[in-house]
């Protein structure tokens, strides 16, 4: 390839578009055809080795490179590292005579005959890995310009590794995080009562989860960010473990404590549950099913959750009013127990068509003898609104905040 055309292949790249193996792969190729040498690569450095990613190699060298996209090399036995390091010069015309070259192993083992490289920077002086190019034999019309347009891609690719460099570094740093809070037992649980109309006090808790870290962040933080590194039903594991842990201390102190669970339908379908609730007593826990996660099959969904209501475990159905979903969950599943979403208590006392659905879903409910629990009461009027309209249970600020295992009584 004429320097004309690589610069015109250049041209019509741009890194903020340039982003997948395909087109890097291109740009490597163009480079090897313009200094025309047998092999192109990119490296990765590790905390350990050199790794190698892209390669592409002239059909006439196919016979003899045995580089190939994965293999790896402890750092220091590297052209590539030593080029970094500055123990190597950019360009080695001749690795036979070169003093230390002509001593690598590799040097035999990649048939490395002539060899240019360049570091691949990220920004903030951290090093990608390398860009890198050799023949089998010496060559001696490599120069400067070459090291300075090497330098040039490299820059170039640097951007485009730099962004899935990055984003694979934050997940990396997230499922530390995760995996720290889930390791050190920084899970734990609080409860917020369900107050019953007719027995006038607090029939059983819903459990929320919190994270005790610092700084504090809330739970649908964490639950999103062990989402995103594939760790959310190790979470959801550890918050049924601690549940499970705070019934028992409960029980041994007399306490009678009875709560509703929150989990998730992946958790349901991950066939755990069963095992996580072996030892609690179903009549001191019921499953409040969540929207985290659509269900796509409910006849599958029905096999899973079988085992549990068998043993006496109530279902229930959050969030219900709040769009069409939560409606079909009903539908579908039968739920013992449902929850209006808490936009429906909002100032319902000033709003007749907030009245009207809760009317129609009570009714609704009523028909299958299905328990309804109003979620959100923050105000005495809403409160004697819903009670009016045949509300039994009700959840709120109104009636207290989520209080601390050993604040319970």
């Amino acid at each position: 390839m004429s320097q004309q055309s690589f610069e015109a292949f250049l041209a019509g790249g741009d890194p903020a578009k340039l982003g997948s193996i395909a087109d890097l792969s291109m740009l490597l190729e163009a480079i090897r055809r313009y200094l025309n040498m047998d092999v192109a690569f990119t490296s990765r450095f590790t905390e350990t080795d050199r790794l190698v990613e892209l390669v592409r190699i002239d059909e006439n060298a196919s016979g003899w490179c045995e580089l190939k996209s994965g293999a790896s090399d402890p750092l220091e036995e590297s052209f590539c590292f030593k080029i970094v390091e500055g123990q190597l010069n950019n360009i080695i015309s001749d690795t036979s005579v070169d003093p230390i070259t002509n001593k690598m192993p590799v040097t035999t083992q990649l048939n490395i005959g002539s060899y240019i490289g360049v570091p691949i920077p990220l920004g903030e002086g951290e090093i990608y890995g390398t860009l890198c190019c050799y023949d089998k034999s010496s060559n001696d019309t490599l120069g400067e310009r070459d090291v300075e347009l090497l330098h040039i891609i490299a820059s170039y690719i640097g951007q485009v590794l730099g962004r899935s460099f990055n984003s694979k570094k934050k997940q990396e740093a997230i499922r530390r995080q995760v995996r720290s809070v889930i390791d050190n037992g920084q899970i734990d649980v609080v409860f917020q009562p369900i107050y019953g109309q007719q027995s006038q006090h607090y029939e059983y808790y819903e459990v929320l989860a919190r994270f005790n870290t610092e700084p504090y962040r809330p739970p649908n933080e964490w639950l999103y960010d062990a989402d995103l590194v594939d760790l959310g039903l190790e979470v959801e594991s550890a918050i049924v473990n601690k549940v499970a842990q705070r019934l028992k201390q409960a029980n041994a102190s007399g306490l009678g404590l009875k709560v509703a669970i929150n989990v998730s339908p992946r958790m349901m379908e991950s066939g755990l549950l069963p095992g996580l609730l072996r030892d609690v007593d179903s009549d001191q826990l019921r499953i409040e099913l969540t929207e985290h996660v659509r269900i796509t099959n409910y006849e599958e969904f029905r096999t899973f959750l079988k085992p549990l209501s068998d043993k006496g475990f109530k279902i229930c159905i959050d969030d219900v009013g709040a769009g069409f979903a939560s409606l079909k969950h009903i539908l579908e599943i039968e739920p013992d127990v449902i929850k209006l979403d808490l936009s429906l208590a909002s100032n319902i006392h000033q709003d007749t068509k907030r009245q009207a659905l809760v009317t129609g879903l009570l009714a609704f409910a009523s028909s299958f003898n299905c328990e309804v629990v109003a979620e959100g009461i923050e105000t005495i009027e809403e409160y004697h609104a819903l009670e009016q309209l045949g509300v039994k249970f009700f959840q709120g600020w109104y009636f207290s905040r989520p209080v601390a295992f050993d604040q319970l009584s």
